[in-house]
């Protein structure tokens, strides 16, 4: 294969270059107030095969850009949460909603089939408006069968557009990259090994290993090689360090930021509270191999949330370098 285009921190794979098209021509017409040709634009494909990245990349390019874009991203289950204070309204009460240049809609197979008649009439609004709306989601709309047709066919109405499950080829690639970034020296056979293994198609849970190599691969004199990486990954050589653990990665993250643990997986609302925990659920996505669901469910939250928190500390540390810093110092600590 040959060596990958990037697009911010989005590598370009034989398995999301018709989604990475469709994207880059989203960022076109925005840029220059032009309609979309397509809306709206879904993105659909297994976790861990870059919708994520994709969408982060988008945001980030439109935010640093000279022209003024507006984008808002939203996680499902907050807009199910919003709707639900009021079952007897068919909408949303947040005029950003349908006023911003892009909305983007995080994860709609997650959306309660009680709201559809809400995200019904906020894509009318919007495409009446020609604003431009950008879906994700884990299957392509007609296969999410709990939402009534009125709204995947208004979803479908648009371009679809799928990430399809990364080969062993693409997977070597991203993992290659990532090591790369992080100094983790693997020979050929031991990328090729990891490469290989079961993923569901996607690449989270590898970066997941990734991680727990980071850890050790400084106390070995060369680069991991595929025994030294099956003997890590088997427990025969890795090391003991609750920083790969969702708990503690929780009990570190709270000391780092002056709260309790109980108080990082409570409910408060407080700033001091919340940037905390949304930290130990971005680090924890980054370092501990498992899935949003599986996350959600160690701190106590939905998928969704998980999501959003991780988006919000990704655009928060682009701007506030105090918290860029904790955040590096945290990722070191716990490998």
């Amino acid at each position: 294969m040959s060596a990958p285009v990037r697009w911010g921190d989005f590598l370009t794979l034989p398995e999301n270059r018709s989604a990475l098209r469709a994207t880059r021509t989203a960022e076109k017409v925005l840029l220059v107030g032009r309609r979309m040709p397509f809306n709206p634009l879904v993105l659909h494909g297994p976790s861990g095969t870059g919708k994520t990245c994709l969408i982060s990349t988008l945001l980030r390019r439109l935010n640093s850009g000279t022209e003024v874009v507006t984008a808002r991203s939203v996680a499902v289950g907050d807009l199910a949460r919003a709707a639900a204070s009021d079952d007897e309204v068919a909408g949303f009460d947040d005029d950003d909603l349908t006023a911003c240049d892009l909305l983007v809609l995080e994860d709609v197979q997650l959306l309660p089939t009680r709201d559809a008649d809400a995200v019904c009439a906020l894509l009318d609004q919007r495409v009446s408006l020609r604003r431009a709306v950008v879906v994700t989601a884990n299957t392509g709309p007609a296969e999410i069968r709990h939402l009534p047709r009125k709204l995947t066919s208004r979803l479908a109405s648009g371009l679809v557009v799928q990430l399809e499950p990364l080969s062993p080829a693409s997977r070597r690639v991203v993992l290659e990259d990532a090591a790369k970034r992080r100094g983790v020296k693997l020979t050929p056979d031991a990328l090729d090994w990891l490469a290989r293994q079961a993923t569901g198609g996607g690449v989270r849970a590898l970066l997941g290993l990734l991680g727990n190599l980071a850890q050790i691969a400084p106390s070995f004199p060369g680069p991991l090689d595929r025994a030294a990486v099956e003997g890590i990954l088997s427990g025969t050589g890795q090391p003991t360090s609750a920083g790969r653990s969702v708990t503690g990665i929780v009990r570190r993250v709270a000391a780092a930021f002056g709260v309790s643990e109980r108080e990082l997986l409570g409910t408060s609302r407080l700033r001091r509270v919340m940037v905390p925990r949304q930290v130990a659920m971005y680090l924890a996505r980054e370092l501990s191999g498992r899935s949003l669901p599986q996350l959600g469910t160690a701190f106590g939250r939905d998928h969704t949330t998980v999501l959003h928190s991780c988006r919000k500390i990704e655009a928060e540390i682009e701007t506030d370098e105090r918290l860029a810093g904790t955040v590096r110092q945290l990722r070191a600590e716990l490998g």
